[in-house]
């Protein structure tokens, strides 16, 4: 996320809850609580996870809070059969919460005994465990909450260096990558601390035998194509942002009474785009917002295999992107992260204009519904802005990495080091058959 409201104030609504929720103690994690019992309980429904990994600015700046108060405030809409539960890690103890309509404060459902660092796989691993362990029948929707960066690689993974014991964080400004930022208790509310790859959020759901029917970044860049393909296995839809987002994130309230538990994992981002186009919080970023289904994956990987030998990165070309939609500013401030193409508009410009027809058919099925605001923040600077085209169907709210010679220049001055070498590690790189370009 975005840290807008750090010159933007907060709206009105999150003002008042995170007073409510400081009323209620979330603010802190309960020290002193016993550690809770309770007695697995069968039956079918649906179950939301938020996973919040907040030993960062957005813990620092209030957010966390604010988006746990919302969750509560929405929990009269959780039918008896479902349940609502968030992961906080906030320092002190991480602590696993239900939000009950018969409870005015949240219920303890786990707490650990002491801080961990919640970018681990295995930590993730474990809270999805203990959780689908009480409710064994529940059909599993995933919230990813956090700082992200998409598909590129961690550049910290020492996850025992931001647990336990406090750890001083890493010297100078850092930007977040892949998914996930703990910097452990006593991080100061940095963004230096330990991340967790997409291939990690996948590995920790298969570790714990689960798929899950939808995951939700509620976080920035995470809608690439690279990172759906990586969690095709692990779940049916995936919802998110190619670009940045505010630092309010997702209006919980809305998001449980109208996405959270409906039958179409498409009316998360439905009601979050909604709340951008209404609500003045949302005016100085704006937001683009796709759900992507997982089973077309593969129809899109054949269809490159197939032409992307006649494409315009054949023979190790590096074409020019004028003019197609990018979703991130490519900046040396921004340590030289990825264009983020819009998937639609980057494979107009690089294949053959006689599969054009089929690669738009094929994209109509993968993206089940976007939409965005007609302006999006992606920076660097007060004007950093990028005006997104009135007709749908000239951009699909997704985005793809197109390999260019520009990456590999940048490469010593980015911690990313060279993106095209990172990007052939995907699983993505060697579906599509990118190979066969020279890239």
């Amino acid at each position: 996320m975005i840290l807008t409201d750090t010159i933007f104030p907060i709206r009105p609504l999150r003002a008042l809850l995170l007073t409510v929720m400081t009323a209620v103690g979330l603010t802190a994690c309960h020290q002193d609580d016993p550690l809770p019992n309770p007695t697995p309980e069968n039956g079918d429904g649906r179950m939301t996870l938020v996973y919040m990994v907040a030993e960062n600015s957005l813990g620092r700046l209030g957010f966390l809070s604010a988006d746990s108060a919302e969750i509560m405030a929405g929990r009269n809409e959780v039918a008896e059969n479902d349940r609502m539960l968030f992961f906080v890690d906030c320092g002190g103890r991480p602590t696993l919460y239900r939000a009950r309509a018969d409870r005015d404060q949240p219920e303890v459902v786990a707490q650990w005994d002491e801080d961990f660092c919640s970018s681990d796989p295995r930590r993730l691993q474990e809270v999805v465990s203990r959780a689908c362990t009480l409710w064994p029948d529940k059909e599993l929707g995933l919230v990813m909450w956090s700082h992200a960066d998409g598909w590129v690689p961690p550049t910290n993974t020492d996850y025992d260096r931001y647990s336990g014991a406090a750890r001083l964080p890493r010297v100078g400004q850092a930007i977040p990558f892949s998914f996930g930022i703990d910097s452990g208790p006593d991080g100061n509310g940095s963004n230096n601390g330990a991340q967790m790859s997409v291939e990690g959020i996948a590995d920790a759901l298969k570790g714990a035998g689960q798929h899950c029917r939808y995951i939700f970044f509620d976080a920035c860049l995470m809608q690439n194509i690279e990172v759906a393909y990586a969690l095709r296995e692990v779940a049916d839809y995936v919802v998110a942002s190619p670009a940045q987002t505010p630092g309010v994130g997702s209006n919980y309230t809305h998001t449980i009474a109208h996405g959270l538990f409906a039958d179409d994992p498409a009316d998360i981002a439905r009601t979050y785009l909604a709340d951008a186009q209404t609500d003045e919080a949302y005016t100085a970023t704006g937001l683009v917002t796709a759900c992507l289904r997982t089973d077309q994956l593969q129809e899109l990987a054949n269809l490159l295999q197939r032409s992307l030998a006649q494409s315009k990165l054949a023979d190790h070309q590096s074409p020019t992107m004028d003019g197609v939609l990018a979703y991130q500013a490519y900046a040396s401030s921004y340590d030289y992260r990825p264009h983020n193409y819009d998937l639609l508009q980057a494979l107009h410009r690089l294949l053959p204009a006689d599969v054009h027809d089929q690669a738009d058919a094929i994209v109509n099925k993968l993206i089940t519904f976007h939409g965005s605001t007609q302006r999006v923040y992606v920076g660097p600077g007060w004007a950093g802005y990028i005006t997104v085209p009135v007709d749908e169907g000239n951009y699909c709210g997704v985005s793809l990495f197109v390999p260019q010679d520009v990456y590999t220049r940048h490469a010593s001055r980015s911690s990313l080091g060279d993106l095209n070498e990172a990007f052939r590690k995907t699983a993505w790189y060697t579906a599509a058959g990118f190979s066969q370009t020279g890239w």
